[in-house]
């Protein structure tokens, strides 16, 4: 639907009315979601994942554990989508080897000579944050991202399926706006789909459609910390206990939250937020400027959240590093405070995701 709109194609006499073209978009992402939820519940796709697992856990001599992350976790994995593996070696999904960047390269370059004639295509990829491995599993017919930093990204994947499984509006717009990213190219290495998603759930929080991450904080009191990478991921858990204490305060349509994301990220918006930090654990708006000192004055008197704070005040030059600049969109990661979520992209991509969702808006 938008890619025809913001395109300037020209209008003819015979083009589709708005109210038509919404409905053609909604049915495909209804016939999107039908799919990918038969790829999630098939039997068949579920043995073939394990058996990928397994294959690659036999690969390396000492002991490890395959995890499945992203998409094909948080359930918004086409059958063709990329698989996203994290390989713990023993002991290291607290984050034992998550500093260590030449330990991960080891481990990847150890995994590459190991790799029987299953794993084709090999491709050792370090211009990432994080070096990971990326290769076509034969057997399966998986195209893989394989990386040994932490477990991190496995409480991550698991927190944005709470989010996701917290309102069906919720997953209905991630994948329409995943569907419109990947239309456009927008999605790559340093634009992942994670990211997206949190700049959607930003939006949902500040329409009430879900909670910021200090609400979850609030109904987990009482449960026992559970660190990886140093960072508290206690509200990682129980989902379904979650879902019961959390309800939507809006009756806004799915089309008005997908509009609703594209005008928030829009050209005469956007100016705006390049001024603060999107802070995903408030849902609030943060001057970049003060980020540091606001957030620690703000969330200092919740009282489980303490060892956030004390995690979060060591790294004061890392956070003035990675929410400084004033001419970019920077959001908070929900777990691993210091970071911005998006952090590589580019400012080209920055400003073609802001232009697509300035047209999809108006076209709209």
């Amino acid at each position: 639907m938008f890619k025809q709109g913001i395109t300037d194609a020209p209008m003819s006499n015979r083009e589709p009315s708005a109210e038509s073209e919404q409905s053609k978009f909604c049915h495909q992402i209804e016939c999107l979601i039908l799919s990918i939820d038969r790829t999630n519940n098939d039997p068949v796709v579920k043995e073939r994942l394990e058996k990928l697992k397994h294959s690659i856990e036999s690969c390396v001599e000492h002991f490890g554990r395959v995890y499945i992350y992203g998409s094909r976790m948080y359930g918004i994995a086409k059958d063709d989508s990329d698989v996203d593996l994290y390989f713990d070696t023993g002991d290291c999904f607290s984050g034992k080897i998550a500093d260590d960047y030449s330990r991960q390269l080891q481990l990847i370059d150890s995994f590459v000579k190991a790799a029987k004639n299953e794993f084709v295509r090999l491709e050792i990829i370090t211009e990432t944050q994080v070096p990971i491995v990326r290769f076509t599993h034969d057997p399966t017919n998986f195209n893989c991202d394989l990386q040994f930093r932490s477990g991190l990204v496995v409480r991550n994947s698991e927190l944005i399926k709470l989010y996701l499984s917290i309102d069906e509006r919720v997953r209905w717009v991630a994948i329409a706006v995943k569907h419109w990213a990947v239309s456009f190219n927008l999605l790559c290495d340093d634009f992942s789909s994670y990211s997206l998603i949190w700049l959607v759930l930003f939006v949902m929080m500040q329409y009430k459609i879900v909670p910021p991450i200090i609400e979850l904080w609030r109904m987990y009191h009482k449960h026992a910390p559970n660190y990886t990478e140093g960072w508290d991921t206690r509200i990682c858990f129980d989902h379904d206990q979650l879902k019961l204490e959390i309800s939507a305060k809006s009756s806004l349509t799915t089309w008005e939250l997908l509009r609703y994301v594209f005008e928030f990220y829009s050209d005469s918006n956007s100016i705006r937020l390049q001024n603060y930090v999107l802070c995903t654990v408030l849902g609030e708006f943060l001057p970049k400027k003060t980020f540091y000192s606001t957030f620690i004055s703000k969330v200092n008197d919740i009282g489980n959240y303490r060892c956030q704070i004390e995690k979060f005040e060591k790294c004061e030059t890392l956070i003035n590093t990675n929410f400084g600049s004033f001419n970019r969109i920077e959001l908070q990661n929900p777990l691993k405070l210091c970071n911005n979520v998006i952090p590589w992209l580019s400012d080209e991509n920055m400003n073609l995701f802001i232009d697509l969702c300035t047209k999809s808006a108006n076209s709209m």
